[in-house]
């Protein structure tokens, strides 16, 4: 069973405040740890072949261990009935089990540190990926931004204290600049993709007074994050029957 996610963006994140409704036409919906996710699964492929990353698999599918463990959450952005973008959530600390989330194998000091200062709930946002064939920058740019702003509105409405993302070093300024992320960590590769990754993280307080400032297009309402917990504890009991 899959939900759709409420979203509303204000404006296109490179547009000069042109329609949403008529240049950006796409629908969110969160899957499960249970849900087909196979066309998520052969996004990322796409996207991970075509950047370098991975190899050819004859299945055509990117999968790993963390999209069956039920505190994982995938959103999906369709444009037409076709998947363009997806992301993944995965909760740890406070209510997880360990090692719920693939950034504490190659960064686990680091989360243990994190814990240790206070921190109880995390929450990772990790494969993020986006149609290769998509050409336009200007879209490209609002569909991950749009991913971003489902996974804050995704962290609230879960509870998470804290927000991390593992990402290829060439794409941590980008997190840093957009979100404040700061650097946590690195390492010479990440969850089955061995390249150079930076492990970032930001509390959510200051993340949420980041985003605010950064742009209009991340502000999002009490109502959004109201249908983000409603559709997370859907799928949560479908995870857990």
């Amino acid at each position: 069973m899959t939900s759709v996610l409420l979203f509303h963006p204000p404006l296109l994140l490179e547009s000069g405040g042109e329609d949403p409704a008529k240049n950006f036409p796409i629908t969110l919906r969160v899957f499960s740890s249970k849900c087909d996710k196979t066309e998520l699964y052969r996004l990322r492929y796409r996207a991970f072949l075509t950047a370098g990353w991975i190899k050819e698999d004859a299945k055509g599918e990117f999968v790993d261990q963390y999209d069956h463990i039920a505190s994982s959450f995938s959103i999906g952005a369709f444009h037409n009935d076709k998947c363009i973008g997806s992301l993944r959530l995965a909760f740890g600390g406070a209510g997880a089990l360990p090692k719920s989330m693939p950034c504490e194998v190659p960064f686990g000091d680091e989360i243990l540190s994190l814990a240790a200062s206070g921190h109880r709930r995390f929450i990772e946002f990790s494969r993020m990926a986006v149609e290769p064939e998509l050409t336009n920058n200007s879209f490209r740019t609002t569909l991950y931004g749009s991913l971003v702003r489902a996974g804050f509105i995704s962290s609230y409405a879960g509870g998470a204290e804290m927000a991390l993302i593992a990402v290829h070093e060439k794409f941590s300024p980008f997190y840093q600049r957009m979100c404040g992320f700061r650097v946590l960590g690195a390492s010479q590769s990440y969850a089955d993709i061995r390249e150079p990754t930076h492990l970032l993280g930001r509390e959510m307080n200051a993340l949420d007074d980041h985003r605010r400032q950064r742009n209009t297009f991340f502000e999002f309402s009490r109502d959004e994050v109201e249908s983000a917990r409603c559709v997370l504890s859907a799928a949560q009991c479908v995870a857990a029957a």
